[in-house]
This record gives structure tokens, sequence and C-alpha cells, in this order.
């Protein structure tokens, strides 16, 4: 059973104090100009086997600094970590795992969160199971990382620094004693209400160590002046009373150590919005002065597809307030459909009734130009209903057909109908403006998602347009996305490891968790699906707190992809795949670890690798890819007639000659290295030695270490853009391959896909 952690807490400093004695059994150690302590005058004794290390504490000043539960202790200079870094002033801070190296720590994973400045407890676990580093917060799993060069075992405790702290005694337990777990299901960090609204029922997620059984708990409120908080069959009711900032504490009626504290911001009532001119306002007035050309759908429409967006086309750029709702009513019974506010919003992706949907944190309004675009929560609105829309004033400011800005009020009449029910078809069409069955492509998708699996194949026609939202597919072969073209067809969207940690998976409908990951589009449990003429973009940058791996496409499925005539852009892991995947004429575009994934076969063909600028590293030229090919027999990642050039990153660097390297290792015991580059021209950002193997940097060797014919880092015919062939007499950890090794292994598509359904292989043609 886990070690129960000590209720008594204990006082230590951090400064230039801590620098001159032992305090605690902690000592000082420097590093980065930092002053560290480390439990290791008398560390908690840490088995060898996958373990975790707990301890719970909070700043006791609003300064900048670290704590850290460490694992795997060997030295001062050699340890690993999971903890908080607050920023100066307390306000905001990162959950991160880091990994001290001789002396050197380097931040593993980062995940931004606002810090609660109240004075509470955080409980923080590092849990290191195989060469997996994971985070927990308040029992909650945060993000993960692997480090294939994990000791075997090493000492516990704890490492501060920066600010003053009061820590309980770390304790540790075997990674399979999970923690207990109370917090709110789905919801985020920070709840917004407004004061005299309706009621707002929450599942509440509470659970015992290691298991399924839900564990009891009491709610109450910091401020019941302001929050009426009531308890109901494992969920929570919160009435918001008054304006002001208060809190809702959950705890467990049987450890007192277990509870969890959210934040509540209560806005004020909304405003009145602003009405219709009056009677001697003159021509133009009514409605039609108010929203007319300026509302999209517009006031009265009929037939407007049930997953449309809502637009406002104001007459400069508005600005987004930081307070207020946006409220989707149906007209025939005032039923709430949908409220969209102006942060701490999360989505379930996918159709209502779907047994596994995609949970992703979001941002639901975005400002584009004069353009104010709201996307509603995925499959709220039904067919063949009227709606009205109302906006709080404050939501945005602004001029619209020359008035300010006061909101939008019921009596304004922003109505609209919505279309029938679209049939089951075999070709359904998306438009964001036009004429169309959807105006999203996921509530196309997640209308094919309703048909069975076993349907004809279906295509979904994308008209040329910017759409701005995450995907997600589901248990349905044979679909096709074909666009109107290559760069008018833009699916874009900003999503990242720091928003939605992991590579993400689907969770049942019931499910508490927000895992839906980082990647644009998600692919789950679906053969044949083709992406044709479209470009899928993730802007998420490197350089931002939030950034870091941000695929634009995850696939992850035993299935069969296609991707023709595409551009997939994004910083790092740009394309994510397992299962079969055949890349046709497409540009794939990104800086580090760009093409990767747990894959049986890959064929890029007559395909561009652009490596852009890096904006979080000026002269960073990063990796092409990462092979983690399942099966010593698979082909893994190939590269056939394609171009590897360089471009300028989002932030406008570009690429400098050498800097690139062709693939790294995960150095997996597990998993293979296959990569082959055929008949591929290369720019001049392509490192001389090609490879990054053991002795470049800190990277390990590849799985198999030395390559062959049929396995490992391989390359054939390798010339400059302009069609000479290179001098690769400098690559290392590579086998250069003979014009028939080459024909054997890659002469023909089927060639490379011939492991497709235990070996009756698979032929794609263009």
């Amino acid at each position: 059973m886990p070690s129960r952690l000590l209720p008594l807490l204990f006082m230590f400093s951090i400064g230039q104090a801590a620098a001159q004695e032992t305090l605690q059994g902690l000592v000082p150690v420097q590093a980065g100009g930092k002053v560290l302590l480390a439990h290791a005058a008398a560390p908690t004794a840490a088995p060898a086997a996958d373990s975790y290390v707990e301890s719970r504490f909070r700043p006791v000043e609003p300064a900048a600094g670290q704590f850290y539960v460490v694992g795997r202790y060997r030295d001062e200079g050699n340890w690993y970590g999971a903890g908080l870094s607050f920023a100066p002033g307390g306000k905001r801070m990162q959950v991160e795992i880091v990994r001290m190296q001789d002396g050197v720590l380097t931040r593993l994973k980062q995940f931004g969160r606002e810090a609660a400045g109240d004075g509470r407890l955080y409980a923080v676990r590092l849990e290191i199971a195989g060469t997996l580093l994971s985070v927990y917060l308040n029992g909650e799993k945060i993000t993960s990382v692997s480090d294939p060069a994990l000791p075997e075992a090493g000492a516990s405790g704890v490492v501060a620094s920066g600010a003053a702290f009061e820590a309980s005694a770390p304790v540790t337990g075997s990674a399979a004693d999970k923690p207990a777990r109370i917090a709110l299901a789905r919801a985020p960090q920070r709840l917004r209400m407004q004061a005299g609204e309706a009621p707002q029922r929450l599942r509440v997620s509470a659970l015992r160590p290691g298991a399924a059984a839900p564990l009891p708990f009491a709610a109450r409120a910091g401020d019941a002046a302001l929050l009426r908080v009531e308890s109901r069959d494992g969920d929570v009711v919160l009435s918001p009373l008054a304006p002001g900032a208060t809190t809702l504490t959950l705890a467990s009626e049987e450890d007192p150590n277990v509870f969890n504290v959210v934040q509540v911001l209560i806005e004020p009532p909304p405003q009145a919005a602003m009405a219709p001119p009056g009677p001697g306002a003159g021509a133009g007035t009514g409605r039609a002065a108010a929203l007319g050309g300026a509302a999209s759908p517009e006031p009265g429409a009929r037939r407007v597809p049930y997953d449309t967006p809502l637009r406002l086309r104001f007459d400069q750029p508005p600005v987004l307030g930081t307070a207020g709702a946006i409220r989707v009513l149906r007209k025939r019974d005032n039923a709430l459909a949908d409220t969209i506010r102006v942060a701490d919003e999360y989505d379930l992706l996918g159709y209502e009734g779907q047994e596994y949907r995609r949970a992703v944190r979001r941002r639901p309004i975005a400002i584009e130009g004069r353009n104010a675009v709201i996307q509603l929560h995925s499959a709220r609105l039904e067919p063949g209903e009227e709606y009205i829309v109302t906006i709080d004033d404050g939501v945005f400011t602004g001029t619209l057909n020359g008035r300010a800005f006061r909101g939008i009020a019921r009596e304004q009449g922003w109505t609209f109908r919505t279309r029938p029910a679209v049939p089951m078809r075999t070709a359904i069409t998306v438009d964001d403006d036009g004429a169309a069955d959807f105006r999203t492509v996921q509530g196309a998708l997640n209308h094919v998602m309703r048909q069975p699996q076993s349907a004809r194949p279906v295509t979904i026609a994308i008209r040329d347009g910017r759409y701005r939202e995450l995907l997600y597919l589901r248990g349905r072969n044979a679909v096709t996305l074909r666009g109107q073209s290559r760069d008018g067809v833009v699916i874009d969207a900003v999503n990242s490891d720091g928003v939605n940690p992991g590579s993400g998976a689907a969770q049942a409908a019931d499910s508490p968790a927000i895992n839906g990951g980082r990647a644009l589009f998600l692919v789950e449990d679906a053969d044949l699906l083709a992406l044709d003429t479209l470009t899928l973009r993730n802007s998420a940058l490197r350089a931002s707190p939030t950034g870091g791996q941000a695929e634009a496409l995850f696939f992850s499925s035993e299935g069969r992809l296609t991707v023709k005539n595409a551009s997939l852009y994004s910083e790092q892991d740009t394309v994510q795949v397992k299962g079969y995947a055949w890349f046709y004429r497409s540009l794939i575009a990104g800086n580090v670890d760009y093409v990767w994934g747990n894959n049986h076969a890959a064929l890029f063909e007559d395909s561009e690798l652009r490596t852009v600028g890096d904006s979080g590293n000026p002269n960073g030229g990063g990796y092409v890819l990462q092979a983690r090919t399942v099966g010593a027999q698979d082909k893994g990642f190939v590269f056939l007639n394609s171009r590897l050039t360089r471009g300028r990153g989002p932030t406008g660097n570009q690429v400098p000659d050498g800097a690139t390297w062709l693939a790294r290792s995960a150095g997996y015991e597990t998993s293979w290295d296959h990569v082959a580059f055929i008949r591929c021209r290369m720019d001049a950002h392509i490192a001389p030695a090609g490879w990054a193997g053991k002795g470049v940097g800190r990277q390990p060797a590849p799985n198999p270490a030395q390559a062959t014919a049929a396995a490992g880092w391989r390359e054939y015919g390798t010339m400059d853009l302009n069609g000479k062939p290179l001098d690769l007499s400098a690559r290392r950890h590579v086998r250069l391959l003979s014009a028939a090794e080459a024909a054997a292994q890659f002469g023909s598509r089927a060639s490379v896909f011939a492991g497709f359904g235990g070996g009756s292989g698979w032929d794609p043609q263009p």
C-alpha cells in the first residue's frame, strides 16, 4: 500500500543563508547560478523498481521559486524531478518534469497553469515506470516524458530554490499504487459564472487510491454569501449569488490529505445589452441598423447548418473582453442549448451519444481582422430548431454598424432556424459561408461517425475557406476529406502539449478526464482514411510558454492512411503515425522530430520535407524524424524521390547550413530505428554527418546500432537539390545501400506495404 503523507509540515528557506548551513537534513547544491537543496543527507530509500515519490508543499511568499520532488538521485548534479516553478509575483506557475545531469538542469516537459496565490497546499508526485516519467498534481496526471538514460536506481527527496516553502516529508511507494483524486470532472482550473444565472450541476471525480471505487466527499464554498454549494448524488450544484472571487473546496471524508480547491470567479450580472434605436432615429433603424449585414447567420435565417459558428463583423477589429458569456437558447421552450465563455473552456469532439469522444481544452472565440468568430461546443444544436443568440455587454469592445457595441439582448432578434437533418449519403459538403451540408469539418465528421463501420465509402468535399477547429475521427473506415484546393482549404488551430498534454486518446463519454491530446487532427480505429488537396496547420509556437510538441496529424490506428497533394505544418512533431501511411506529393513542414511514430510502414513519395526556422532557437536546425517502428521486420519510414528543403519559420528565421539532422533515436530496445532515404535531394542545411547517433550531444545509439540492408538507418542515391550526387563520406551510423539492395527493399509501394493485413499487403495508387 502507498505510504501515508505525514500531516506535520516542516519549514525550510532557500537563499544565501541556506548556502551556509544544513536545514532539516537538507544540503545546498549550486547549479545554474541558483542554490538548490537536495534531500541527500538522509535520503529516503527508493526501490530500484518502478516507484513514485510525493510531497505536499506550499510557497510562503509570492516570489519566484521552484519546488521539485526528486527520484533516481545519485548525487547533487544528477537526479530527476517533478514539481512547480512559480513566476515572479506568484500569479503563474509551470508544472514541470526536469533532469539534472552533470550539474545542468533541463526542463523535459512544462505545462502552464495559473497559480492560486492563496496559500493552498499542492500535492506533487513524480512517478517513474520503465523509462517513463510522469508528474501528478493533486492526484491528476498532468503529463509524461520518456528518457531512455534513466538510471536503474537512486535515492529520493526534495529540491527547492528561490522562494520559501513549507512541505511535508517526502514519501515513496510502488508506481502501481495510484493516488487518490478528487476534482471537478472535465472542468477548467478556474470556474467562471455570473451572479444570478441558473445553477450549474457539475460532476465530481472522487476516487480512492488505485481503484475505481468512489470516495465520499464534502463540498463547501469559501464565501457562502457569494456561492451556494449543494451535493447531489456525487455531483455539486453551484448557485452564484453575488459578484466576487471565492473558492470551492472538495474534501475527502476519509482522508484529510485528499482535497482540492477550485477558484470561482463570479462576474456581475449581464449589463443591459444594446437595444434597437428609437423611432426617431431615421432610416435604417431597428434590428437592421443594429445587426443587419454584421451577423452570421443573418437574423431570421433559415436552413442554417446545425454546426454553424457565430460571426460578428465589426467596423474595426474588436477587442475581446475578459468576462461575460454568449448564450444560445432554443426558442420554443427557452432551453439553454449552449454557453460560450471568453476563457477556461473545453469541448467534447464527437456526436451526442457517441461512446468515446475527444475531450480538449480550447479557446472558443477568435478575433480575425474585423471579425469575431465564435465556435459553439460540438453537437449542441439540433436539426430543425429555432435558436436565439444573446451576448453579454463586455464580451467585445468595438463599434458595429456605427454604434458602440453593448452586447445583444434577446429582444434584439438574432434568431435562426437550423436545416433538417442531413441524410446519410456517400458525399457531403462543407463550406464556411456558402450553401453546404455543414459549416465545419468536425460537423461533417460527426455525421460520418454516426454511420456504421460497414457503411459504404464516404467523401467529405470541403470548399475553400479557413476552418478554425480541432478534429476527431473514430470508428469509421473509408473516409475521404477532399479539399477544393490545396492552399484554399486551411484547417488551422493552436494546440500543443502545454494546452492538451500527451499524444491524446478518446475517453468514454462519462469519463472525467481531458486527455484529447495536442494534435490538430486525432484519428483512432480507422482504416483507409484519405486526406486529399488541403492544408492542416497547427499554429502553436515552440517559443510560447505552452508550445513544444504539437502535431498537425496523429493517425493513431493500425489501419491505412493516404495523404495526397496536401500540406501539413507545425514546428514540432508535425506528423505522428501508427499503422501504415502513404504520403504522395505532399509537404510536411516542421523543425524537431516533425515526422515520427510507433508505426509499421510509412512511405513519403515525391514529397517535400521542409525544415523551418525554430521560433524557440534562432540557430536551431532540429531533426527531420524519430522512428519508433514497432517490429524488427517492419519497413519503418521510407522517403522515396523526395526533397529535403528549408524555409523560414513562423518568426522569420532561416535554418543555417549543416544544422539539421536526418534522424535521431528514442534509444529504446523495444522499438526500431528503421529509416531509409532513397534517391532523395537534400539542401545544405542537412549536416554532413547526416544522422544524430551516439556521439552527437547526448543522443543515444539507434536500434540496431549497426545498420544492415534491411534494418536501421540507410541511404541510397542521395543528391543535392540540383540532382548532383552528394559526397556522403562524412556520414555516420548509416548503411549506404547498393542499387540492388535499394531495389530489393524499396522497389515498389507494394514491397513497402507488404506486411499489411498479416502479409496480404497494400498497393495504393495515385
